[in-house]
C-alpha cells in the first residue's frame, strides 16, 4: 500500500500498518519536539483543532496550526469531520512509523537528528512518570525493569520480535482508535542496546598500534 508522491510508503507488518520514513524529508518532518507532542496529543485527546490543541500544551494556535500542516503534508495526521478554516479538526493518521533509511550522508544526518529528539521526548516521558509514581493509581502494574542479558545476535531478534507480537494487537487496537472501559493511554518504550564489543576495540586498536 502506497500514499502520495510526499508521503512515505505503508506497509503492514504482523497486522498494523507502518509508515516507511526512509528519505530525509519524511524524518526531518518528525524531528521537532513540538510535532511529537502533537502526535501524542491526538492520540490521547484527538480530534482538535490547532486552538484546542495550543491550550493543552502552552503553544500559539498559529505554531499549532504550522506544524499541523506540516505533519499533513507527509501524512501523519489529516483533517478530521466538522469545522472550517481555523476551526477545522485534526486527527492523527492510524498508522504506526519504522525508520528504513539507508547509509546515505543525508539519511544519516537526519536519522541521528530524529533519533535526538525521541531520546529527549522519551527521557521527559520517564522522568514525568518518576515525578508522579507514588500518587499515581496505576503505580503497582506499572513496570520500570531492566535486564542485562549475554545472547547471541539471533536470540536478540527473536526478543525483538517476541516483544512486537505482544505489543502489536495493542498498537492495532489503539490506532483504530477502541477505547476499552478504564483505559488509559499508556507510553511503551523498549530499548535493546548491544553494548560495544571491548574485545574488538581492544583487537582494533592493537592493529592500529601495530601498522
Amino acid at each position: 500500500m502506497t500514499t502520495g508522491d510526499d508521503q512515505p510508503t505503508v506497509s503492514d507488518e504482523r497486522g498494523v500498518p507502518l509508515r516507511d520514513l526512509q528519505r530525509p524529508e519524511h524524518l526531518k518532518a518528525l524531528a521537532h519536539p513540538r510535532r511529537l507532542q502533537l502526535l501524542d496529543l491526538l492520540i490521547a485527546e484527538g480530534p482538535l483543532t490547532a486552538s484546542q490543541c495550543a491550550e493543552r500544551i502552552g503553544d500559539s494556535a498559529a505554531s499549532c496550526s504550522y506544524h499541523l500542516r506540516q505533519l499533513a503534508r507527509y501524512g501523519f495526521v489529516e483533517e478530521a469531520e466538522g469545522g472550517r478554516g481555523r476551526n477545522r479538526p485534526w486527527r492523527r493518521v492510524p498508522v504506526g512509523n519504522r525508520v528504513t533509511a539507508g547509509g546515505s550522508p543525508a539519511e544519516r544526518a537526519a536519522v541521528e537528528a530524529l533519533g535526538t529528539v525521541l531520546d529527549a521526548r522519551n527521557q521527559e516521558l520517564v522522568q514525568s512518570w518518576s515525578r508522579r509514581r507514588s500518587g499515581d493509581p496505576w503505580r503497582e502494574v506499572a513496570g520500570t525493569s531492566d535486564w542485562t542479558l549475554r545472547i547471541t545476535e539471533r536470540e536478540l531478534a527473536d526478543l525483538s520480535a517476541a516483544v512486537t507480537a505482544l505489543i502489536a494487537p495493542l498498537q492495532r487496537r489503539t490506532l483504530d482508535g477502541v477505547v476499552p472501559e478504564g483505559s488509559r493511554v499508556v507510553d511503551v518504550l523498549t530499548h535493546l542496546l548491544p553494548r560495544a564489543d571491548t574485545r574488538t576495540v581492544a583487537a582494533q586498536r592493537e592493529d592500529d598500534d601495530g601498522a
